[in-house]
C-alpha cells in the first residue's frame, strides 16, 4: 500500500460527501486506501460515510468515536491505522480538485533525498462553495511558510489537507504533541519542521473551505481568546523544548510581525472612522428623512380637513338643492291639477283632435 488518505470527521454531513468521492476520484498507479473516523457526530455524517464503506469495502475504511474526543486525540488515534508509505490528510469540509495530486506529491517525495513531508498550493472558498481566493499562497493570503522558526513566530499555515507525509515520521510526531492542543496542526507542523525539509508542490489541489465556527475560525470572544491562548502556551512549551534555535532570526520575525500587525490595527482604525462617518452621515439622513416625513404626515392631516370639509359643503348644497328640487315638483302638482289648468288643456286638445 502506498498512500493512507486519513479523514476526520465531525458534524460534517453537507460537505464530507464531496471529500470522499475527491479521494475515490485520484488516477494513480498505486494502491491507496481511504480512512475516516467520526468524532460522535451528531449529524447524517456517519451515515453517509458508512455508505461509502458499504459502497467501497475494499477501498474504504471506517472508524467512530463513541464519545467526542476533539481533532487532537481523534487525530492520534487513526493515525495509527494508517497502513500506506504516506499518509495523506484531508478535512471533511475541505476536497482535493486535482485528481493527480496523489500522484504528483509522491513521486515528488520519492525523488526528494531529503524531503518526507509535502504540501500544495490551495484555492479558498466559502461554504457554498464560492471562490473567495484562488492560489492563497502565490497571491499573498497566506505566507508560505518553510521553516520551523517562521512556524513558530508566525503560527502560520501549511494547509494540512493538502499534506502528504511519511507514515514512519508523522506517526513519531503525533505521538508527540499534546492532548490538549487547541490546534493538532500547530504542534505537528512544529515537530515536522524539526525534523525534515517541506516539498512545495505548486499546483492548486485542494480547496479549502471557510468554516466559521471551527476550531480554527472561532465566532465568539471567549472562543477566540481560548484558541489564541492554546496556542501561544505551545509557543512558549516549543521554546523550551527545542532551545538550540535561530532565536536572532526568530526576534527579526517577531519584529517584523509586531510592525505588520501595527499598520493592520491602524488600517483598522481608519476603517472604523470610516464607518463612523458614514453612521453619522446615515443617521443625519434618516433624521432628516423623519422630518420630511413628519411635514408629510402633517399635511395629510391637512388634506383630510380639507377633503372633510369639501365633502361637507357638497352634501349641504345637494341636500339644499333637493329641497328646492321637491318645493317646484309640489308647485307643478299643485298648477296641474288646479281648474284653471284643466279647462284651457281640455280647450287645446278639442282643437288638436279636430284637426
Amino acid at each position: 500500500m502506498k498512500v493512507s488518505i486519513i479523514c476526520t470527521n465531525f458534524n460534517k454531513g453537507d460537505w464530507v460527501r464531496e471529500a470522499i468521492d475527491s479521494f475515490l476520484n485520484q488516477e494513480t498507479n498505486f494502491d491507496f486506501e481511504i480512512i475516516i473516523i467520526d468524532d460522535a457526530s451528531t449529524d447524517h455524517s456517519y451515515e453517509i460515510i458508512q455508505e461509502y464503506q458499504n459502497k467501497f469495502p475494499e477501498k474504504v475504511r471506517t472508524f467512530r468515536n463513541e464519545v467526542n474526543l476533539g481533532i487532537t486525540k481523534t487525530w492520534k488515534k487513526i493515525c495509527r491505522e494508517a497502513k500506506g508509505q504516506y499518509i495523506a490528510r484531508c478535512d471533511s469540509d475541505d476536497f482535493w480538485t486535482d485528481p493527480l495530486k496523489l500522484q504528483k506529491q509522491v513521486d515528488l517525495l520519492d525523488a526528494s533525498s531529503d524531503s518526507l513531508w509535502s504540501n500544495t498550493e490551495f484555492d479558498m472558498v466559502d461554504l457554498d462553495g464560492n471562490l473567495i481566493q484562488k492560489d492563497a499562497f502565490a497571491n499573498k493570503a497566506l505566507p508560505l511558510i518553510d521553516s520551523y522558526e517562521e512556524m513558530l513566530v508566525m503560527k502560520g499555515m501549511t494547509m494540512a489537507s493538502t499534506w502528504l507525509v511519511d507514515t514512519a515520521l508523522m506517526q513519531e510526531v503525533s505521538a508527540q504533541i499534546s492532548d490538549t492542543a487547541v490546534d493538532d496542526t500547530f504542534e505537528l507542523q512544529l515537530e515536522l519542521f524539526k525534523r525534515t525539509k517541506i516539498s512545495f508542490l505548486s499546483d492548486s489541489t485542494t480547496v479549502y473551505r471557510m468554516n466559521l465556527g471551527s476550531d480554527s475560525k472561532p465566532m465568539t470572544l471567549e472562543t477566540a481568546e481560548k484558541r489564541f491562548t492554546g496556542i501561544l502556551n505551545s509557543q512558549i512549551k516549543y521554546l523550551n523544548k527545542y532551545p538550540n534555535q535561530d532565536i536572532k532570526r526568530m526576534l527579526h520575525l517577531a519584529l517584523v510581525k509586531d510592525r505588520d500587525l501595527d499598520i493592520l490595527v491602524f488600517k483598522k482604525d481608519c476603517q472604523i472612522e470610516d464607518l463612523n462617518r458614514q453612521i453619522e452621515d446615515l443617521n443625519s439622513r434618516l433624521n432628516q428623512v423623519s422630518r420630511i416625513s413628519h411635514d408629510q404626515s402633517e399635511y395629510i392631516e391637512v388634506l383630510k380637513k380639507e377633503k372633510e370639509e369639501i365633502l361637507t359643503n357638497m352634501t349641504s348644497e345637494l341636500n339644499r338643492i333637493q329641497i328646492l328640487y321637491d318645493d317646484l315638483q309640489k308647485q307643478y302638482n299643485s298648477v296641474v291639477t288646479s281648474k284653471r289648468w284643466t279647462i284651457p288643456t281640455k280647450i287645446i286638445n278639442f282643437f288638436r283632435r279636430s284637426k
